[in-house]
């Protein structure tokens, strides 16, 4: 027995179970063995042990058995076996019992009660003085803060708890926490960072057989896959948890598995491989817990059968709505109010209406709502419905505010709202202005890719560097358009670039809700529109005048300056004729400041100055006449 006492102190639990499965007599040895299966995963092989050492008189037994009832979804069942034993506890193991039982109050709805309890654990964990194990109550704490809406907490709980924890053999704790922190980064769509946790948390997962944990980082992983819009990634991480999930036993797990699975065959038209991903759950219908029937609800608005949708999804709503689950209420409602919506029928806009009310009300509570991005794409004409109906309008406009950072496609815009508005100098200066504030760059080809992709949309990243920068080296000149592209959509704004089309050549333009104002634009209106005057307080000197040198912008210096040349000399040429001989020697001063060295212009200057200057003035031009020949 001490061998593997040293085993199960050394967690090493598989080696415990194949010494002990099928041959536990004692209560220890039945304790030993039914946490070994606890920490692999296999729940339902650990509740038998369990019990027989509970049953044995072994206290740790008896919480362990709460716990792992606790584990397969039996919460009810868990809470009344916990307050029975609770009592009889002392020191870490009531501890430990009022842990999973304020976590089972937290499923159960009594999340006042379900708290205090986990806190009073907390409290005295660390009143002992033992840092892992309040460590890991921090964890299920910082859970509980996430699940009531108050994400800060969490954060901090969750950052506390991972200096405390270590990264043994055994890292299921650590890694929890890097999960909650990864999923916290998916609620705020910080996308990047939640990257950074699912990778540090795999690390920390290497080599070891934990697979109930690596199932539930697996869900994690599907969930950002499915909001970065990554389906490949998607498809194959739930079809590897599915088979994992079935063989823990885990009933949440299973439950959440089984109804992505089914809602992305559903998506993708498979619409009899979702039912029978359902039906696989392995229930009845009319024993299906709320999930299964929001998600049948969405499978059957998906394929057109409305009446089913909304009888499902409305059962689903209320399923929601009785066990105070507002997320997912605000969900099935949704796709309720898109069921009746399509349905359509004299009572529709009665249906539509208080079901999108009470959504958009609840959304707007919720705040963190980057997890139902997929659905606000999905179900773009109900939100344009909502945007145009007098009753839901006003809700609209504060959500589609909260909205903005998701870069939701197809999503409705206000007309005042969301765009980005930028002011852009090119003639004689480069400056670029938002919101009346200037913004500086640290790169000095910012400003002209700016210009490149309002002049030239749907180009590759390779073909801007050949335009704009021909000299430098091939992989040099990627990175730096790369560079430029970033510190644009950083500096202003991340709808500022949109690509689309291959991905290893997309094609770069400026978004749809882009404003952007160009100087050189207005400048070419005044040319059009004959203004001389404006077009001249315009064009200050030449286009983009730090740029680096290339032909695409020595193109556009061009064309710009040959448009004011050419119709100034026309209106040079037209006040000569009507004989306003005082006009042509204005107009002759304006374009001989842009382009000195025009013959013909500074001989109609001396003439015509013959008519209507003074002895010194002309005495000036012709000298300037013929220092231009003596040169």
């Amino acid at each position: 027995m001490s061998d593997i006492e040293a085993q199960f102190e050394a967690e090493q639990f598989q080696a415990v179970v194949t010494h002990l499965q099928g041959r536990a007599r004692t209560a220890r040895e039945a304790l030993l063995l039914g946490i070994s299966l606890l920490r692999l995963g296999r729940l339902d092989d650990a509740e038998v042990p369990l019990t027989r050492a509970a049953m044995l008189g072994d206290q740790e037994g008896r919480v362990e058995l709460g716990n792992v009832l606790r584990l397969l979804g039996r919460y009810a069942e868990a809470a009344a076996h916990f307050e029975l034993t609770a009592p009889d506890l002392t020191g870490e193991l009531q501890l430990r019992a009022w842990r999973w039982w304020g976590v089972c109050e937290f499923k159960l709805g009594d999340t006042a009660a379900g708290l205090k309890r986990v806190e009073r654990a907390w409290h005295g964990y660390l009143a002992l003085g033992d840092e892992e194990l309040s460590a890991r109550v921090t964890v299920s704490l910082a859970q509980m803060y996430r699940q009531l809406g108050n994400p800060k907490r969490a954060k901090t709980l969750l950052t506390e708890a991972l200096y405390l924890l270590p990264e043994g053999s055994f890292p299921g704790p650590r890694v929890s926490a890097l999960r909650q922190l990864l999923e916290l980064h998916l609620s705020a769509g910080e996308f990047s960072e939640a990257r950074a946790r699912l990778s540090e948390a795999k690390q920390a997962l290497e080599g070891i057989d934990a697979p109930r944990i690596s199932a539930l980082l697996l869900g994690s992983e599907a969930e950002l896959c499915r909001l970065v819009g990554d389906q490949g990634t998607y498809a194959a991480v739930l079809e590897q948890l599915f088979p994992l999930a079935e063989q823990l036993g885990d009933s949440e797990l299973r439950l959440w598995t089984v109804s992505r699975l089914a809602e992305h065959y559903s998506l993708h038209g498979q619409h009899g491989r979702a039912a029978g991903a359902l039906m696989g759950y392995g229930l009845m219908p009319e024993a299906w817990p709320a999930e299964l029937w929001a998600t049948a609800g969405v499978i059957e608005r998906r394929r057109g059968d409305l009446l089913a949708a909304q009888a499902s999804l409305s059962r689903a709503a209320g399923l929601f709505r009785q066990a105070g689950r507002v997320p997912e209420l605000c969900r099935a409602q949704l796709h309720y109010a898109a069921a009746c919506l399509r349905a359509g029928g004299q009572d529709a806009e009665l249906k539509v209406v208080p079901a999108l009310s009470e959504a958009v009300t609840q959304l707007l509570r919720l705040r963190q709502l980057t997890g139902f991005k997929p659905d606000f794409e999905e179900l773009s004409e109900l939100l344009h419905f909502a945007l145009l109906e007098p009753d839901t309008a006003p809700l609209m406009e504060p959500l589609i505010d909260q909205l903005a950072h998701l870069n939701l496609i197809d999503f409705p815009r206000l007309t005042e709202d969301g765009a980005i508005r930028v002011t852009v100098k090119t003639l004689g200066q480069t400056a670029v202005f938002k919101d009346g504030l200037e913004i500086s760059f640290t790169r000095t080809g910012c400003v002209p890719l700016l210009v490149y992709l309002a002049l030239e949309p749907g180009r590759t990243r390779a073909q801007m560097q050949l335009d704009l920068w021909p000299d430098k080296e091939a992989a040099t000149a990627g990175a730096y358009v790369r560079q430029c592209l970033k510190e644009l959509r950083d500096k202003l704004g991340h709808e500022l670039i949109c690509a689309q089309g291959p991905h290893h050549a997309p094609q770069y333009h400026l978004g749809r809700w882009v404003e952007v104002e160009f100087d050189f634009v207005h400048f070419l209106e005044a040319v059009k529109a004959q203004e001389m005057a404006r077009a001249l307080a315009l064009y200050r000197g030449p286009f983009l005048p730090q740029a680096d040198a290339c032909a695409w912008i020595e193109a556009q210096r061009e064309t710009l300056l040959l448009s004011l040349t050419l119709e100034l000399r026309a209106q040079i040429v037209q006040a000569r004729n009507m004989e306003a001989y005082r006009r042509v020697v204005l107009l002759a001063n304006q374009y001989l400041r842009i382009d000195p060295n025009d013959q013909e212009v500074l001989e109609l200057r001396v003439e015509a100055a013959r008519q209507v200057a003074s002895p010194h003035e002309l005495a000036r031009y012709q000298a300037e006449l013929k220092r231009y020949h003596y040169n």
